[in-house]
């Protein structure tokens, strides 16, 4: 190995150590950014990443000669079109990607998708001057060596298409070396963001309830621990709303368990997507649910409760073909500081609330005392 790839591997173990610590795509991203023009610093290039609800891979960093880097979809990369590696330069006969802008008389292009199983993370695009192209310049197909000293077959052999990577570590014509140093940092970047999607999953399985997708009873108790510890320090108020499903016991018998479960499923998607991105909606038990209200005071609280309350019963009125117009909601409303002060305290309070809802009638909210 020579020195310069030495010093290429050494910089990736230093990217690859400081990215896997990496807790989100957004660190990962600052990092790569760092090492990206130490490793191609002749080159020019960028790392181009699909939101997960997104549908276009858009430029996440970029290194090299200044150009404007657009967003494009998966239509417009041949990598992305054949999930392989996919090579232009000039004289050679493969179709230039719709998203590439750029001269093959100056650049040899590369794109390496960044695949993971059937999922595409995003793609890896490295621009090599021709001019500077690797060691390769000048000699014949006879005389490229591998490191192991044989020679590189030439092209349309067994290894692979020109211009393409073959089944072993090989590579025909200019920038050999470059193309190699590409395809290991997409694979090893593409390996991190696996890492860390995983991370989270694993995360997300302790913390959230399978079924609704609501935060579960135990992250309810420890977010709840944390924020009384907040606003005792800054007195700002604190609201806690617990909510029952009227009859559920009822409702089961008639239609079944799996009409039960999806009625959990969809009140706890109905729930999420009707609450601030600063509260919280967990599931507490069988048929319970429960909200975290931060910065809400006992009448904002209630006022929010209703308005849930209001929204239920709209869909009830209009029918349609959501299974929670067939339910009602029992709600407890409790606040920090007037119905406690601590865990404990608030906790009790809102669950003497709701018990209150449920004798006097049901299908109402009641405050704590």
């Amino acid at each position: 190995m020579t020195r310069k790839g030495e010093a290429d591997v050494r910089l990736l173990g230093r990217m690859a150590n400081l990215a896997i610590s990496c807790l989100t795509g957004e660190e990962v991203v600052a990092v790569a950014a760092r090492f990206l023009p130490q490793l191609f610093p002749g080159e020019s290039g960028a790392l181009f990443l699909r939101p997960a609800a997104g549908k276009e891979y858009e430029p996440a960093a970029s290194w090299g000669e200044e150009r404007a880097w657009r967003p494009f979809s998966g239509a417009d990369c041949w990598s992305l079109r054949r999930r392989r590696l996919h090579s232009v330069r000039q004289g050679k006969d493969q179709p230039l990607c719709p998203h590439a802008d750029h001269d093959p008389e100056r650049w040899i292009s590369l794109c390496i998708p960044m695949t993971a199983r059937e999922d595409v993370l995003g793609v890896f695009h490295v621009l090599i001057p021709v001019e500077e192209s690797s060691t390769d310049a000048g000699k014949g197909p006879g005389d490229r060596l591998l490191q192991g000293g044989s020679p590189i077959p030439a092209a349309g052999s067994e290894t692979g298409e020109a211009g393409e990577l073959g089944g072993s570590d090989t590579y025909l014509g200019e920038g050999a070396d470059e193309r190699r140093l590409a395809a290991l940092t997409a694979d090893i970047l593409t390996m991190i963001f696996v890492n860390l999607r995983l991370r989270r999953q694993i995360d997300d399985l302790s913390v959230r309830d399978a079924l609704t997708g609501c935060f579960n009873r135990r992250y309810l108790e420890d977010s709840l621990a944390r924020e009384l510890k907040v606003v005792q320090r800054t007195g700002r108020p604190l609201a806690v709303v617990l909510m029952d499903i009227d009859h559920f016991g009822r409702f089961t018998d008639a239609f079944g368990h799996g009409a039960s479960s999806l009625v959990l499923r969809e009140l706890g998607e109905f729930l999420r997507n009707n609450v601030r991105d600063v509260d919280l909606s967990c599931r507490y038990g069988a048929d319970e649910f429960a909200l975290l209200f931060p910065d809400t005071d006992p009448p904002g609280a209630r006022r929010r409760a209703e308005h849930l309350q209001a929204m239920l019963r709209d869909l009830s009125r209009h029918g349609g073909g959501s299974r929670l117009r067939r339910i009602t909601l029992s709600m407890g409303v409790a606040a920090y500081p007037d119905q406690g002060e601590t865990w404990g305290d608030l906790m009790e309070a809102v669950k003497a609330a709701l018990k209150r809802a449920k004798q006097t009638g049901r299908d109402q909210v009641c405050g704590g005392e």
